[in-house]
């Protein structure tokens, strides 16, 4: 039967390229000699400029350029499942954190690996599809305009344009976890089914709700495989963008309006500072001329770090590999869009307080593919993942994290070519509240498994062997034993934001207004992860989505 597959799968696979190829062909506004001016250059097509420049070129009456600088994900992009094979092709930028110094200490060089999507549709073409606005305390302290009530209409809209679906509770590991819900019943504490932006057992990401349907406007005109180098300004008006085209060609093309600048929360601050905008001695540094002395440009990065907890399993309910790559899923799969490749296989999220955790139901992890990805010490990845070698190994994986840490890093320049990738530095745990806060996560994931539905299942929590943790009690009861778990096997979640911090005019911390202007400048504004002002309580993604339709209204001046 494997060897079938071996021949299958890949013939399947041809043929739905061809296919896809075929009926999917480049849009008129996929252009390569670009116009000299344009009412709006949005710099950078993921998950916040799909929704810009869909919107911006709604009425026809603006003329809109998107560029970017990757081109098309390749068709797997669809396939939920697919997400990690996408880190390894040049649709990644393939960045690097700095060597941590309070973390990562099971990773290779102490040093995180961060996917982040270079396409049309950015890193939204390869995450985990996880739908999630937070909480309402998370938008307390966000400029006016801002709150979570003041989002309610746009969270309202990208929900009915991003096909949320829900987890089906008929699922047996789902339903373990909804009644653990439940059964635990505290204050403060829910445990919830997972929601996705699926459709029809595919990927929908913002590339496909919103850039697709602008596909053939005449005033819309996108230029893929292209670097933005640097923003051109007069005096303090931003006037033009300097590009290099793929041939390597330089151009200028005039912004009549504005610059919106898309890249996320490490592209876009390198684009300031490239620019002339940021910290003056680090400008000065690179020999940049100054246009803007904005001292927080890269400050104020945040994420979610994921300390992976394996769950393993008497009773065959959970997504396995071997199960994955059975010709009846396959089938299913590319004949009716359903089955087990139709899914994230995250089945659930959990919050406690400031603590959450993440419901993976999935028993195998590939050595093969996983362990690179995160750049783990083999030791490390085994003594985290027994099935690493089993593709039939019942289970599933809790992710615990701290959904409100309080440690912040920074992205700088590497050097004055843009070409080179920032310094990316989160200092993850450095601030040692995120490790009690971890910890409570991790009490919350050992909660659920002792409700009753999980019990029946034959649930065995797995406790690591870590060389660097051996001298402790291997208890997850223990918060020493977590704190050495936490800051060896803390992995990113991919959730960075911050670095180009939103607020009024008058505070010091922020990058741009309340009005996602850069402030001390004209002509220019952010949308993207880069201007929140604190993590969410969950995936940021639907919430960078509802923050560019409202940036749109702001910019279209619809009240």
């Amino acid at each position: 039967m494997m060897m079938w597959n071996i021949f299958i799968f890949p013939i399947v696979c041809l043929t739905l390229s061809i296919l896809y190829n075929y009926y999917y062909g480049t849009p008129i506004n996929i252009v390569e000699n670009p116009a000299n001016n344009y009412d709006y250059i949005i710099v950078g097509a993921g998950t916040a400029g799909c929704v810009i420049a869909s919107q911006l070129s709604k009425s026809g009456n603006a003329s809109v350029l998107l560029i970017e600088a990757g081109g098309y994900f390749k068709w797997f992009s669809s396939v939920p499942l697919a997400a990690p094979l996408l880190q390894g092709t040049d649709a990644n930028w393939a960045y690097q954190t700095e060597p941590q110094t309070f973390s990562s200490r099971g990773l290779r060089d102490q040093k995180q690996f961060v996917p982040r999507g270079k396409g049309l549709g950015g890193s939204g073409q390869m995450n985990y599809l996880l739908h999630s606005f937070g909480i309402p305390e998370d938008y307390a302290n966000w400029p006016i305009g801002w709150s979570y009530a003041d989002l309610l209409p746009y969270f309202k809209r990208t929900e009915d344009a991003m096909v949320v679906t829900t987890v089906s509770v008929k699922e047996e590991l789902a339903r373990a976890f909804h009644n653990a819900g439940i059964e635990i019943s505290r204050e403060n504490t829910s445990l919830i089914l997972a929601r996705h932006t699926l459709k029809n057992g595919a990927r929908w990401s913002s590339y496909n709700a919103y850039l697709n349907k602008a596909w053939d406007r005449e005033n819309l005109h996108i230029l893929i495989n292209t670097f933005v180098t640097k923003i051109i300004f007069d005096k303090l008006t931003a006037r033009a963008v300097q590009i290099q085209h793929q041939n390597g060609t330089m151009d200028q093309i005039k912004a009549n309006r504005e610059i919106i600048l898309c890249g996320g929360a490490f592209n876009t601050p390198q684009l300031l500072l490239l620019s002339g905008i940021g910290p003056a001695n680090e400008l000065k540094k690179y020999r940049i001329p100054v246009v803007s002395h904005l001292e927080k440009v890269g400050e104020n990065l945040f994420d979610h770090l994921n300390v992976p907890i394996y769950i393993g399993l008497k009773t065959p309910v959970s997504v396995t590999l071997n199960k994955l790559m059975s010709l009846s899923e396959i089938f299913k799969y590319y004949a009716f869009g359903s089955g087990l490749l139709a899914s994230t296989a995250i089945l659930g999220t959990g919050i406690t307080g400031h603590s959450g955790i993440v419901f993976f139901g999935m028993g195998s992890a590939d050595e093969s593919l996983l362990k690179d990805i995160a750049n783990y010490h083999t030791t490390t990845f085994r003594a985290i993942f027994p099935s690493y070698a089993n593709s039939k190994q019942e289970g599933f994986i809790y992710l615990a994290n701290c959904l409100q840490p309080k440690s912040r890093g920074r992205v700088t320049l590497g050097s004055s070519h843009f070409s080179d990738p920032p310094i990316i530095d989160p200092r993850y745990l450095q601030n040692d509240y995120d490790v009690a806060c971890t910890h409570k996560a991790i009490n919350l994931a050992m909660d659920t498994l002792r409700t009753r539905q999980f019990m029946e299942l034959g649930v065995t929590p797995h406790i690591p062997n870590l060389d660097e943790c051996n001298h402790l009690k291997p208890d997850y009861s223990n918060l020493e034993f977590t704190n050495c778990l936490t800051r060896t096997a803390g992995l990113t979640s991919h959730h960075f934001g911050g670095t180009c911090q939103m607020g009024n005019r008058h505070d010091n911390r922020a990058v741009v207004d309340e009005y996602l202007r850069v402030i001390g400048v004209n002509g220019v504004r952010i949308v993207d992860a880069s201007i929140l002002p604190s993590p969410i309580s969950g995936m940021p993604n639907s919430v960078i989505i509802a923050m560019a339709e409202r940036a749109a209204d702001i910019i279209m001046k619809i009240k």
